[in-house]
């Protein structure tokens, strides 16, 4: 039985990761945002990808392995290469605003064996090609969930050093400097996974509301203290500069209360649902809709800082508008994971 809070999770993680996007790109391509849009920001990147990976390991579960990888390769790969070589082509014949390469050859590598275009869900396919080995199983539980546990130390051991010494971004290729920085919260998702029930299910969902006010006071702790003494306009994505352990502290109080709201929101919200549903869709069109939003909202006004969030909600808004037009078409449908 699908569970309506995991697609409340998902949507809200959607809807915090386009708007790191939006400001992020009004930053970089108008003016500096003030520091509280600083502070939003950086609490979007800590938890807005991680959610997903948190939530991408609970759901994993052990089944048919072929039917598996068939499976992610219809819902993750086919729409990766398919944006993927979409935004090849816009960058080739339109415009240079995705580019990171000057070559075809160049371009290519980005997409494919970097993984720089899309790098969340290139990430997301690398870590469930492996996610088989930590697979529940009945006949030894012991074993998977400590194998998981210890993978997932490991992990994070390396990825701690990797930013302690500066090379967080020293293993470009397959997005192996990513897999190792969220793979720790794809196994604490595996691990509760392992764990679920009606106990565990149970002691997360006592005294929510006293536990999201616990929560926000740490994130308001945690906002603030990660720009402090930062030049107005450093603080947009200086989260990406902590060790693993700092970003994990921030993280954690942020899935709570993603976990929390959504377990308090009422059931059979269709929008929110939708949302959820189509959250990988979202990710995959965002860049897009997100720059012929912005250049069509600045050529009808000055740049203002209220097309931050509205420029967010339409690029979900037309995603989900378009994804319900576009599963109709047949074989079109599949090249977007629908």
């Amino acid at each position: 039985m699908r569970k309506t809070y995991i697609d409340y999770m998902k949507a809200i993680g959607a809807l915090l990761v386009i708007l790191a996007h939006s400001i992020s790109t009004y930053s970089e391509s108008f003016k500096l945002v003030p520091r509280p849009w600083g502070i939003v920001s950086n609490l979007c990147y800590a938890v807005n990808a991680t959610i997903f990976f948190v939530i991408a390991g609970y759901l994993c579960h052990k089944q048919d392995i072929p039917g598996f990888y068939h499976k992610k390769e219809t819902k993750i790969l086919v729409p990766l290469i398919s944006f993927s070589l979409l935004k090849i082509f816009y960058t080739m014949f339109l415009s240079e605003r995705f580019a990171h390469s000057d070559s075809l050859w160049g371009m290519i590598k980005d997409a494919f064996v970097y993984g720089r275009l899309y790098w969340f869900p290139y990430t997301l396919f690398v870590i469930f090609l492996v996610s088989p080995l930590f697979w529940h199983d009945t006949k030894r539980d012991d074993k998977r969930l400590f194998l998981a546990a210890l993978a997932m130390l490991a992990f994070a051991g390396w990825d701690e050093y990797l930013s302690l010494t500066g090379k967080e971004n020293s293993i470009l290729l397959l997005q192996l400097n990513n897999v190792f920085k969220y793979m720790p919260y794809f196994l604490m998702g595996t691990i509760f996974g392992h764990l679920k029930g009606d106990r565990l299910e149970s002691f997360l969902s006592k005294h929510i509301p006293a536990r999201l006010t616990v929560c926000g006071l740490l994130t308001v702790f945690f906002g603030y203290m990660l720009v402090r003494g930062l030049p107005a306009g450093d603080e947009v994505r200086v989260i990406w500069e902590l060790p693993f352990h700092k970003r994990l502290l921030i993280a954690l109080p942020l899935i709570y209360i993603i976990y929390g709201v959504s377990k308090l929101l009422p059931e059979n919200i269709k929008w929110l649902e939708l949302v959820g549903k189509r959250s990988l869709q979202i990710l995959f069109f965002d860049s897009i809709f997100r720059t012929v939003l912005y250049s069509i909202l600045t050529k009808l006004t000055e740049h203002q800082l209220w097309m931050i969030p509205v420029v967010a909600l339409m690029s979900i808004v037309l995603t989900v508008l378009a994804c319900e037009v576009i599963k109709r078409i047949t074989g079109v449908r599949t090249l977007i994971g629908l």
